[in-house]
């Protein structure tokens, strides 16, 4: 087992203000001891070691608050953080179970995979700024890696709207052209006369960029939401840090 010796002063700034509190009574004391007889000698000392305390004390008292504060400050940016890495996680891996996963690997996912509903913009920022405090705490990967998530989100959001607009109001209008009924049998090759090369082809990248971002976007999320969440728990044991429990369903 391993002891730590107690520091009286745990910060350089507060030994200074001690050395000059106590600098500035002993040079009260010296100057006034010469006209002073012992009772009020010690009177002097008294009320000098009293304000002393009283200002030391103050000045701890102080301090605490306001690492209270700093604790309560961090430990919340990290959480809004943690939960706004929840909600693009469920968005994202919510859009990929419905409207992906079905029809991975198949050669007819570019044309098959329906225009999503729900919302198209979904709202997803990192306030860098309060999460500051993890650079001098030698946390600055994780920062580069939300900062890279953002971009990978954006691009999540912008592929699932382009591709709806496209499959909504150009393939759909072109397979009715061609008389293609929605549920009906319907052959790769059929579609792709329907569509034309370059549309088809446009349906493909766009699909298969979808599919890879979504896989991505939904690693990367989970991956933050630990990373950060076990940091937090590593800053400040036992306190307060969202984390995410996933159903097995």
């Amino acid at each position: 087992m391993r002891f730590r010796a107690l520091k009286f002063f745990p910060t350089k700034h507060e030994k200074l203000i001690v050395i000059a509190i106590v600098a500035f009574c002993g040079g009260t004391i010296v100057g006034l001891l010469p006209g002073m007889d012992g009772k009020t000698v010690m009177a002097a000392v008294g009320t000098l070691v009293t304000a002393f305390a009283g200002a030391f004390f103050a000045f701890r008292l102080n301090e605490r608050r306001e690492a209270v504060k700093s604790e309560q400050s961090e430990l919340g940016a990290a959480n809004r953080a943690i939960f706004s890495l929840i909600r693009a996680y469920n968005y994202i891996a919510g859009y990929h179970k419905q409207y992906l996963a079905p029809f991975k690997g198949r050669p007819e996912a570019f044309i098959a995979i329906r225009p999503s509903i729900g919302n198209p913009n979904p709202d997803f920022k990192i306030d860098f700024d309060a999460i500051s405090f993890l650079i001098p705490q030698g946390k600055v990967e994780i920062l580069g890696e939300l900062s890279e998530f953002e971009e990978v989100f954006s691009s999540f959001v912008e592929l699932v709207r382009t591709r709806n607009h496209v499959h909504a109001n150009i393939v759909q209008p072109a397979m009715e052209a061609a008389g293609a009924v929605d549920g009906g049998d319907i052959y790769l090759n059929e579609i792709e006369k329907a569509l034309g090369d370059r549309l088809a082809a446009t349906m493909r990248t766009l699909t298969e960029d979808l599919i890879e971002t979504a896989e991505k976007g939904e690693k990367q999320s989970e991956h933050l939401i630990e990373s950060l969440s076990e940091i937090m728990r590593d800053l400040y044991p036992g306190r307060t840090v969202i984390a995410m429990e996933k159903s097995n369903k």
